[in-house]
């Protein structure tokens, strides 16, 4: 998702509400299971058919988009859902990929945010959350005005305990991220979370 997962943006306007929720899921066999819903709001949404928020929405809104950058890193889509309110659009999603590296790459297909590496049969995926370059003023507060309240919400599960982490809470072999998502679009710091298993 040129940016994340992130591939992956998921966002409503009540407090309650998640920006993006995902759930990655790696079998033993390397075989990933990726479940995300984003909500978008209406103020992105329209921006976004200028393709001017390309920076902030890591994936794709339409189908037939998700669909394309899926199959590119190696993978399918499972299923797609959109429902759209009076506040702006709700996508639910299931994907799959044969390996880390296609999940990566789907996150980002030039390999520089999301990251996977093996050696001595240790795997390590790293996964840059933002651009991290200096915000315009403008856009900051634009971007802090339509993401209000909401967070981007990660979990992934392995198929053993984590050898390490960073930027994760780890509770055996499940990971998880939560922050505000205006804090992380917004920010020209970089968010970044990695882990390891073998």
């Amino acid at each position: 998702m040129k940016r994340l997962l992130i591939s992956l943006v998921a966002l409503c306007f009540l407090a309650s509400c998640v920006g993006i929720d995902a759930e990655t899921r790696i079998a033993a066999d390397g075989s990933v299971e990726l479940s995300i819903r984003y909500d978008v709001p209406q103020a992105v949404d329209q921006f976004g058919r200028l393709d001017a928020n390309a920076e902030y929405l890591p994936l794709p809104i339409g189908r037939p988009d998700l669909e394309l950058a899926a199959s590119r890193a190696g993978g399918t889509l499972k299923s797609w859902n959109r429902s759209d309110s009076e506040t702006g659009a709700i996508i639910k999603a299931e994907l799959r990929f044969p390996s880390p590296l296609a999940f990566a790459r789907f996150m980002d297909p030039q390999l520089q945010l999301a990251r996977f590496t093996e050696s001595a049969g240790v795997k390590t995926l790293s996964m840059q959350l933002n651009s991290a370059e200096p915000t315009d003023p403008d856009w900051s507060a634009f971007l802090r005005t339509a993401f209000g309240e909401l967070a981007i919400r990660l979990q992934f599960t392995l198929p053993a305990a984590a050898l390490s982490s960073s930027g994760l809470t780890v509770s055996g072999r499940s990971l998880s991220f939560s922050k505000a998502a205006a804090d992380i679009y917004a920010s020209d710091q970089p968010t970044i979370i990695s882990f390891s298993w073998k």
